[in-house]
């Protein structure tokens, strides 16, 4: 399964105009897409900084090519983010106060205390905000930052809580 999504990322990467991880700016800024990845405890958070080529890039490429694995679901298609890097488990139920044990299929839309919020911040000043549009077709430019978390029993954290 690993090597599956690094030989995918890889070849994203020679299909789209990014440029694998790179590195921060010494004030903390990036010359690219920041990618923010908040697993509300579920894996370890990531930041990283995602080069690109020309004035924009999908962000389903940006993630591609930070080796981020986003699985959408089969009724909404990427405009809907079920699983990043295998979370929620597909074999592990989620336990949530209140609520029965729930096995995540990405068949439809996510339940509403389990799901992944896509957010976008236009440059360095402005606040998280809710992204418009899908991963597949959510147009990125350099100086913004692309961020996914996962919501869980109830709780949408930012991508940087």
């Amino acid at each position: 399964m690993k090597l599956k999504i690094a030989l995918t990322a890889l070849f994203a990467l020679a299909l789209t105009g990014c440029s694998a991880d790179q590195q921060f700016e010494a004030d903390g800024s990036c010359d690219g897409v920041e990618v923010v990845i908040n697993y509300s405890g579920q894996a370890e958070n990531s930041r990283q900084c995602i080069g690109i080529e020309g004035s924009s890039e999908v962000a389903k490429n940006i993630l591609a090519s930070a080796g981020i694995a986003v699985e959408g679901t089969k009724s909404y298609g990427d405009a809907v983010v079920c699983r990043v890097n295998d979370v929620p488990s597909s074999t592990e139920e989620l336990i949530v106060e209140g609520e029965d044990p729930y096995l995540e299929t990405c068949e439809d839309m996510p339940a509403a205390f389990a799901y992944w919020g896509l957010w976008v911040k236009e440059d360095s000043q402005s606040d998280w905000a809710y992204a418009m549009e899908g991963i597949g077709s959510l147009q990125m430019t350099k100086g913004q930052s692309l961020g996914l978390a996962f919501s869980l029993a109830g709780e949408a954290p930012t991508p940087d809580q």
